[in-house]
């Protein structure tokens, strides 16, 4: 069985791709991937970004699935050197 981003692929000759790019960008943006050709041979692939995020029930359901973690008496001096050490370069994805 195909993926669903698989079924949602359509071939676009180079240039039909160049002439539409913006209404293929909008496409894009709701999901539909394209492969460019050019010369007859697959040149390009655009795609929504794959999403590595986890929703809340997601992450939920991953720990409820673990083993179960015993915290000893020195999680916390270990958690603030960490973060102590984390670089804030990398921030939250959400806005402060």
């Amino acid at each position: 069985m195909a993926k669903k981003s698989e079924s949602r692929t359509r071939r676009v000759s180079a240039t039909k791709a160049s002439r539409s790019f913006a209404s293929i960008l909008d496409q894009v943006v709701r999901g539909r991937r394209f492969v460019v050709r050019r010369r007859g041979r697959d040149v390009c692939l655009m795609s929504p970004p794959e999403n590595d995020r986890r929703t809340a029930s997601e992450c939920l359901a991953l720990l409820r699935g673990r083993a179960r973690v015993e915290l000893d008496d020195r999680f916390g001096s270990d958690l603030a050197e960490i973060l102590a050490t984390e670089s804030s370069e990398h921030g939250p994805s959400w806005d402060s």
